[in-house]
């Protein structure tokens, strides 16, 4: 009886294995009425692994990665498979549950949504599920980055995960710097309106191309002005300035200081001290009246500022034994500078001659100026 039981047995599970495998219907794990082809009514074990080594493999036997090393990591995707044992679909879960980032790589040529790799940043994860594809094709889909979907706007352009910077904006921004230094650096330029460098622009940081648009630029100080130019110091530090200033606007700016006889020394000389000096503002023409009677026999003087040029000079244009009143007494003089700030007032006088009388006349000894042109 015991021994034809058993092969009895033996070709009901036999016949039980064979519906199993060749139903064509849904099958349920603790439900009567599956929904899917696998509908599994309560829970689902798969492989968990946690590893810490800085350099990982995937495998077959992989499903969930848990990553807690000490320092960056590279975890690596296996080659997808050509015909028998292509794993399509299969799933990785990778979660960085350090403050390193996990670089996850692709089998070369693969890609994992057409970059080679993706970036697992701290605490954060990523799933991969492959896509059945070889070669350079995506053969690894990431259906989650982080902890959220990453998306790219306002100025920024997702390329796969990567955020790069570029791309239209889509609402007015403001970067408040709050005391800290914004900088562009390198060899590069900064190009507005445009994409391309244009002719002559080869040595400049920064290109405005506005069309045939005017106002392409506005820069506003509070010193602005109609007909006002900007205009440079030493430094490069650009203020705006009036063009022209006309005497007419009675805009004199007289010398400062007091003036002291130059003349008494015993011989000729160059850079004598007058006590006296301008007040320049700012670079730029300036006009520049001047008048003084002295009286002496043959000499020659002047008044100058060094480097710049004279603003009252006379010359001795007789012989006589007698002193003279040196004509013209009243002087003007045009002359540039490249600068703003205060220039002394010097002296010259051509030989041993001391003058008998020195700024007697009346008016006595002026001299101011006004600035007409940058």
């Amino acid at each position: 009886m015991r021994r034809n039981f058993t092969p009895l047995l033996k070709t009901i599970g036999l016949f039980i294995s064979t519906v199993t495998f060749a139903q064509t219907g849904n099958v349920g794990i603790n439900t009567v009425t599956p929904g899917s082809t696998i509908d599994i009514n309560g829970s689902v074990a798969a492989s968990y692994r946690a590893v810490s080594a800085t350099s990982y493999n995937l495998t077959a036997t992989d499903f969930h990665v848990s990553y807690n090393g000490t320092a960056n990591a590279v975890f690596s995707l296996p080659p997808a498979i050509n015909g028998v044992g292509n794993f399509k679909g299969r799933i990785y879960t990778i979660k960085n549950n350090t403050n390193f980032t996990i670089t996850v790589n692709s089998a070369a040529p693969e890609t994992i949504n057409g970059n080679t790799n993706v970036s697992v940043p701290a605490n954060q994860s990523v799933q991969l599920i492959n896509t059945g594809l070889t070669g350079a094709t995506s053969t690894w889909e990431a259906t989650t980055a982080n902890s959220s979907a990453t998306t790219a706007s306002n100025g920024l352009t997702l390329s796969g995960n990567d955020v790069k910077l570029g791309g239209a904006l889509s609402q007015a921004t403001d970067i408040a710097t709050t005391g800290n230094n914004l900088s562009v650096t390198g060899t590069g330029k900064v190009l507005l309106g445009t994409n391309t460098v244009p002719a002559g622009a080869a040595n400049a940081k920064i290109v405005i191309d506005n069309g045939t648009t005017n106002g392409a630029l506005q820069i506003k100080d509070g010193t602005q002005q109609l007909g006002y130019v900007l205009t440079s110091d030493s430094n490069g530090l650009a203020t705006w300035s009036s063009t022209v200033t006309t005497a007419f606007a009675n805009n004199w700016t007289s010398y400062t200081g007091t003036l002291i006889n130059p003349f008494t020394g015993n011989a000729g000389g160059d850079n004598l001290a007058t006590g006296i000096s301008v007040n320049i503002p700012a670079k730029g023409w300036y006009f520049f009246r001047s008048g003084i009677t002295i009286t002496s026999t043959c000499n020659d003087y002047w008044f100058y500022i060094g480097g710049i040029g004279e603003v009252w000079k006379a010359y001795c244009g007789t012989g006589s034994p007698d002193p003279i009143n040196f004509v013209p007494r009243d002087q003007t003089r045009v002359l540039y500078f490249a600068a703003p700030g205060i220039y002394p007032i010097v002296a010259h006088k051509t030989n041993l001659v001391v003058p008998t009388g020195f700024n007697g006349g009346n008016p006595s000894f002026y001299l101011d100026f006004v600035k007409f042109q940058n």
